[in-house]
Order: C-alpha cells, then sequence, then structure tokens
C-alpha cells in the first residue's frame, strides 16, 4: 500500500462514499478523535498554508497546498482542513467554477467533502451516546459540523 492509497469498506455497505473515504482514510492513519492532521496530510500529499484571506473565502485548494484562513477558530481550521483533503482526494482537478449553470457541481462537491470530513474526523465511537458539544470537544471540531456529522450518522445508523 502506498502512502495516501485509500482502502474502502466492502461493497454493499450503506454508509455514504465520501463518508466512508473519510473513515477509511482515518483508519489507515489511526487517526484519533482530536488527533493532529499533519501525519496524514503529509500521506495524501498536501499541506497547509495558511493565509489571511478577505471576503468569504475561508480556504482554497491547489494540487496539493491548502490555504485556510488564520483567522479562524482552532476548531474551523480542523474541519476545513479535513474539508480540504476531501477535495484534494475527491475532486482533483475539477474545483474550478466559471459559470453560474456549474453550481449543481459545487453543491455536490461541497456536500462530499463536508461528509468526508466527518467521516475523517468523527469516529462512529466518539458519536455514540454522545451530545453535538461533546462530541465538539473530543475531535476538535466547531459544534455546527458536530450537529452535522451527528445527523449524517443518524441517518446511516451510526450515532
Amino acid at each position: 500500500m502506498l502512502p495516501g492509497d485509500i482502502v474502502l469498506p466492502p461493497e454493499g455497505s450503506n454508509v455514504m462514499r465520501a463518508l466512508r473515504m473519510g473513515r477509511s482514510l482515518a483508519e489507515m492513519h489511526a487517526l484519533e478523535p482530536g488527533a493532529d492532521l499533519a501525519p496524514l496530510l503529509r500521506g495524501v500529499g498536501a499541506e497547509v498554508i495558511p493565509w489571511r484571506f478577505t471576503g468569504r473565502v475561508r480556504e482554497v485548494i491547489f494540487e496539493g497546498a491548502i490555504g485556510i484562513d488564520d483567522a479562524l477558530p482552532e476548531t474551523w481550521k480542523r474541519w476545513l482542513t479535513a474539508h480540504a483533503v476531501g477535495h484534494h482526494l475527491l475532486h482533483a482537478g475539477a474545483s474550478l467554477y466559471l459559470a453560474s449553470w456549474q453550481w449543481v457541481n459545487r453543491v455536490k462537491a461541497e456536500r462530499q467533502a463536508e461528509e468526508f470530513a466527518a467521516g475523517l474526523l468523527v469516529p462512529a465511537s466518539a458519536a455514540r451516546n454522545a451530545g453535538e458539544n461533546a462530541v465538539a470537544v473530543r475531535c476538535g471540531i466547531p459544534a455546527e459540523k458536530a450537529r452535522w456529522a451527528l445527523a449524517r450518522l443518524a441517518e446511516e445508523g451510526e450515532a
């Protein structure tokens, strides 16, 4: 197995594909809830570059470079890093949108990146019988994203 290779669970699993990929990558790198993402980033050939963005931009991905707004709280940096890794692995070369009609593809790609981040950062063991604040603290993510991840995991019978 090479660094960055992703091992998926057996076919037939009813967990969302992007969430499954995030979970698989976390397992492959023995990523514990709240752990440093740097070893995983190296494994997938990505690097976070702190940047001071203006306006609505919070993260940018270009090849293996992930620009994250340095003014964000650490929990948001962590979530957006995982989100960006999802784009890096799932949507390589497909993230530049030039026309307004492309919004459908963008919405799908954003949803997949969110599902990937949830799978990467929120293991089922951390979500079982836990509220959003406990999950947020344990996994080092924003409470809003913990709520979102718990809802997705509940849809799949994992929370």
